[in-house]
């Protein structure tokens, strides 16, 4: 580690409490999610169709780019990280990169879904992986700020809650989007065109709602005294590993997280081959999930408060692991009632997870702080981005290999091809099984999980004792 510490630095306004915060500032914050989540979610549910259904790209290979996209950001995150947390702006530290990545989000977002007619997969592949390149350090620049504020918006636990909270309705903006606009616009103009309508139309929400974000905390900035010291990766591994809450938490995520890839990746080859319907069958994932996210966010906040974040959490991991394993028994046959009913329970039990394991990550990032009196918000942020990255590409290598191995046949666009038997029980096994097994080990992990509210308040007011003390020695 650099040893070289400089002065007290200042970066914003006051740390604020509960009540200074609006909801009116947390909104703006979290609109910002609504560009992220669907960055993110556009590579889980069209990314790979896109390549393998119409560019012609084998599936194997199309996985194996996105992951290495994703792993990519194994090192641009703490990086950018690190430079969030260090600079110093009459904007505050993180606001300068929301700006920054709002363009360039936009930018590459529209060249992933407008690639040039090259001809051969080979070249269409080539194309893709600088772009996806692209596309994750646009991506990492607006993220790792992003998700580095809350911490430093307030100090209150119950409204880092909140907070979050509204984040989980922007991931609903973000689904309602991919799924509905998203599968209209497919349906309506064909899948070449309709990708290249996605990159434009969608990628305009992208660009506005991160900079609605940007002009929305220009109050919000903070001005803590807080030592800037730098740490090279190995060190920041070893802070992290000394934050045991945390590495806890980043496990769990990992493994939730690559359970709604895995699912998310699936469902349109699912609503292809398996339900024998297209693109529209989207619509009705978007609309029923949605209905369940949004009346199930009051439920885990009260849920939470009554037991706890942690428990809350493995409650609703538990109760997502059963219905998702109800997806082996649809079928085309299957009456709209249960098949929307299915994804309204889905819905419920995704808002919890999304709810809850968004407000574990800044108690973490304040153990941190209260435990080293530095402001690191920005290195666990960005560790939890690339983890965020990483667990998107795990879910879909994982999905693309498996039907690799059970024959998946690739196609140029306009090109129908039958699957096989086995492709398709894979497809179903993708969409029920895996992610049902994999929350059901977050769910176990989390068991472990001892951070809590009343530990940080012990810990806040040690701190808070201990700087008076220092205080009365001073006079």
């Amino acid at each position: 580690m650099d040893n070289t510490t400089r002065p007290f630095q200042e970066s914003g306004q006051a740390l604020t409490g509960k009540a200074a915060l609006s909801k009116l500032t947390m909104l703006g914050w979290a609109a910002g999610s609504h560009g992220s989540f669907v960055m993110i979610g556009i590579l889980s549910f069209f990314l790979l169709n896109y390549m393998t259904d119409n560019l012609g790209i084998s599936i194997s290979l199309a996985g194996q780019i996105i992951f290495l996209a994703r792993m990519y950001d194994l090192i641009t995150d703490p990086i950018m990280g690190t430079i969030s947390d260090r600079t110093q702006t009459s904007m505050g530290r993180r606001r300068p990169y929301l700006l920054l990545g709002a363009f360039t989000c936009f930018a590459c977002f529209v060249l992933l879904f407008n690639a040039p007619d090259f001809g051969t997969p080979t070249s269409a592949a080539i194309y893709i992986t600088i772009i996806l390149l692209l596309y994750s350090t646009a991506y990492t620049i607006f993220n790792v700020p992003h998700l580095a504020m809350p911490a430093e918006m307030t100090t209150d636990y119950h409204t880092r809650t909140t907070l979050t909270s509204f984040r989980t309705l922007f991931f609903i903006t973000a689904l309602l989007t991919l799924t509905i606009a998203g599968s209209i616009i497919l349906d309506r103009f064909g899948e070449k065109q309709g990708y290249a309508i996605i990159g434009w139309a969608i990628g305009a929400t992208v660009f506005a709602t991160m900079l609605i974000s940007f002009f929305a905390t220009k109050n919000t900035t903070q001005r803590e005294r807080t030592l800037s010291v730098s740490y090279s990766v190995r060190e920041q591994i070893e802070m992290i590993w000394q934050n045991r809450h945390f590495c806890i938490f980043l496990l769990a995520k990992t493994f939730l997280l690559t359970a709604n890839a895995s699912f998310s990746v699936a469902f349109l080859y699912f609503a292809k081959y398996a339900m024998d319907s297209g693109p529209q069958l989207m619509s009705r994932l978007g609309i029923w999930q949605t209905l369940g996210t949004l009346a199930s966010i009051p439920l885990w906040i009260f849920i939470s408060r009554r037991i706890g974040k942690r428990n809350a959490l493995i409650v609703t991991s538990i109760g997502y692991s059963c219905i998702m394993l109800t997806w082996l028994l649809a079928s085309p046959e299957e009456p709209d009632l249960i098949f929307n009913s299915r994804i309204f329970v889905i819905g419920i039990f995704t808002g919890g997870i999304i709810t809850l394991g968004f407000a574990l990550l800044p108690d973490t990032i304040a153990y941190d702080r209260l435990k080293s009196g530095l402001n690191r918000g920005g290195v666990y942020s960005g560790i939890y981005s690339t983890m965020e990255k990483v667990a998107s590409g795990l879910g879909t290598l994982i999905f693309s290999t498996y039907l690799a191995a059970n024959g998946y046949t690739s196609s140029q666009a306009g090109e129908k091809i039958a699957q096989s038997d086995a492709t398709v029980d894979a497809i179903y096994y993708a969409v029920g099984v895996f992610p049902a097994l994999a929350v059901l080990t977050a769910a176990f992990i989390m068991v472990f999980y001892r951070l809590n509210e009343d530990v940080l308040t012990s810990m806040s007011n040690e701190q808070t004792a201990n700087t008076d003390l220092e205080s009365k020695r001073a006079d």
